[in-house]
């Protein structure tokens, strides 16, 4: 590339740094038609779960509702007022418990389900340790942490399992996958990861299509569909896939969801795994309705998928420890708390933890 390519290609990026910058908060909030979207939702095709899903140029795609959304509608979302107003981030921050992570490392230790921070989490059963999408550095790309996480790689054993639900930075940390790789640990992940991960480091990997299982140790991994999409530096848009993950082992079920719009999958997911007991759904980023509805629940749709699953419990995660949309990161535990004082059915099957929480898994027929 010649060097007046480069200084015009960086001087049009800066000038359109410099717009945003100075434009931030010149739009309100675009109106957004909460009950429209749910009769869209409602009029799609629960056979389309089951249909291809790859187009001819190698792009995944959402078989039963396209994205609706585009680079100017971020850019508009951006330019835009809080549609929260202006709430103090100190005044909604994530609690934490001291947890270094010790009994991650003694086979013997009773099956727990331990929240680091965002989406990881540990579950640990019958002498094996899954990871879900580790994320403990710093930032998701220029996003900053507002709380550490409990522990870092190092308190996790060797050969631990890895689900990675998509590529997105807050799910995908390239250091994590690094330091991991070190202590043999076996990455399952959507078709189209596998390359990048290897790129990080990893050494062992397996890619998985929607509906597909592995059996790794004695537990069964299921890869299954969510509503989502990919892209980050080094993948171009949905050149790889994204999904949840269901896992079983002796007698508990417990279902990841990684990141999701809310859609009939849930309740598919539900009926095929009937005794789901444990539910870790996505509670994070969910404002503005208008530019996240699609890919992110809202609170009543949170509850919504936890009953199309009928699981036991549910976890709300990807609260509290980034600010990914309006509003304060730790903003979902209020909306959720007023929710539950209105809908009082979900009372004692919401498990709010803190980061570095632990709760036991305790299968109950």
């Amino acid at each position: 590339m010649q060097p007046a390519t480069i200084i015009a290609r960086r001087l049009g990026l800066a000038l359109i740094l410099a717009v945003l910058v100075l434009g931030l908060g010149c739009f309100n909030p675009k109106p957004f038609d909460e009950k429209a979207w749910q009769k869209t939702v409602a009029a799609t095709d629960p056979a389309k779960l089951h249909a291809p899903h790859r187009d001819a140029e190698g792009r995944f795609f959402n078989p039963w509702l396209a994205q609706d959304k585009s680079t100017w509608d971020l850019f508009r979302w951006w330019l835009s007022s809080s549609s929260l107003g202006d709430l103090n981030d100190e005044d909604y921050r994530v609690p934490t418990v001291v947890n270094h992570g010790a009994y991650l490392r003694d086979p013997q230790s009773p099956p727990s389900l331990t929240w680091v921070g965002h989406a990881t989490y540990v579950v640990q059963w019958g002498g094996q340790v899954v990871v879900t999408d580790p994320f403990f550095s710093g930032s998701a790309a220029v996003v900053s942490r507002n709380v550490p996480p409990a522990f870092g790689v190092q308190a996790l054993p060797r050969g631990v399992v890895v689900l990675i639900s998509h590529n997105h930075y807050d799910h995908l940390d390239s250091d994590a996958v690094a330091a991991l790789s070190q202590k043999d640990a076996l990455f399952l992940c959507p078709l189209g990861l596998g390359d990048l991960l290897k790129d990080m480091g990893a050494k062992r990997v397996k890619e998985l299509d929607w509906w597909q299982s592995a059996v790794v140790g004695g537990t069964t991994f299921t890869f299954l569909p969510t509503q989502h999409w990919s892209r980050r530096f080094g993948q171009d848009y949905n050149q790889s896939l994204w999904g949840s993950w269901m896992l079983e082992r002796g007698g508990e079920t417990i279902y990841y969801g990684g990141d999701s719009g809310y859609f009939k999958g849930f309740k598919e997911f539900g009926r095929r795994w009937p005794k789901i007991d444990l539910a870790l759904l996505g509670a994070g980023a969910y404002e503005p309705r208008w530019f996240m509805h699609y890919a992110h629940m809202d609170v009543p749709e949170l509850f919504k998928a936890f009953a199309d699953l009928g699981a036991r419990r549910l976890v709300p995660t990807q609260w509290g420890v980034l600010d990914l949309g309006d509003g304060p990161a730790g903003w979902p535990a209020e909306d959720i708390r007023r929710y539950l004082g209105k809908h009082p059915q979900w009372r004692g099957r919401v498990l709010m933890m803190p980061v570095g929480g632990r709760a036991p898994l305790e299968p109950v027929r």
